[in-house]
C-alpha cells in the first residue's frame, strides 16, 4: 500500500504542477491582454532608445574610419611627393652623368649645336653680302669700261672734238 500512496502522492504533485504551470500560462495570457498597448509602447520606447544609441555609435564609428581615410590620404601625398623628389633627383644625377660623359667623349651639346647653327647663318649673311657687294662692283666697273669705251669710240670718230 505504501508503493500506491507513494505513486499516487507523486501523480497528485505532478498534476498540481502541470496545473500550476497552466494558471500561469492562462494569468500570462491575460495579463498580455489587458497590459498588452503599455507593453507594446514600452517595447517601442526602448527601442527608439536602442535605435538612438546605435545611430550615435554608428556616426562616431564613420567619423573615426573618415578621419583614417584623410590620414591615410595625407600619407600617402606625402609619400607620392617623396617618391616623386627622389626620382627627380636620380633623373638629374643620370642626366648629369650622361651629359658629363658626352663631354669626355667630345660629342657636342645641344648649345653648341646651336651656336654652328648661328655661326653658318652669319657666314652665309656675310657670304650673300659680300656677292652682291662684288656684283654691285662689278657692275660699276662695267659701266666705267663702258663709258669709258664710249668717250674713246667717239673721239676717234670726231678727231677735232
Amino acid at each position: 500500500m505504501k508503493a500506491e500512496s507513494f505513486e499516487n502522492q507523486l501523480t497528485h504533485n505532478a498534476r498540481d504542477v502541470a496545473r500550476q504551470i497552466w494558471l500561469a500560462g492562462l494569468g500570462a495570457f491575460a495579463k498580455t491582454q489587458q497590459e498588452g498597448g503599455r507593453f507594446f509602447e514600452a517595447l517601442v520606447h526602448d527601442g527608439q532608445a536602442v535605435d538612438l544609441q546605435m545611430k550615435r555609435i554608428a556616426d562616431a564609428k564613420a567619423l573615426q574610419m573618415k578621419s583614417g581615410v584623410d590620414a591615410l590620404k595625407n600619407k600617402v601625398e606625402d609619400l607620392r611627393g617623396r617618391a616623386t623628389g627622389t626620382w627627380n633627383k636620380l633623373e638629374e644625377v643620370f642626366q648629369a652623368r650622361v651629359a658629363h660623359a658626352l663631354r669626355r667623349l667630345g660629342v657636342p651639346t645641344r648649345d653648341d649645336i646651336q651656336q654652328l647653327f648661328q655661326q653658318v647663318d652669319r657666314l652665309s649673311q656675310n657670304i650673300q653680302e659680300l656677292t652682291h657687294a662684288a656684283e654691285a662692283d662689278a657692275k660699276a666697273r662695267k659701266a666705267r669700261i663702258i663709258k669709258a669705251t664710249g668717250s674713246a669710240v667717239t673721239r676717234i670718230a670726231d678727231p677735232v672734238a
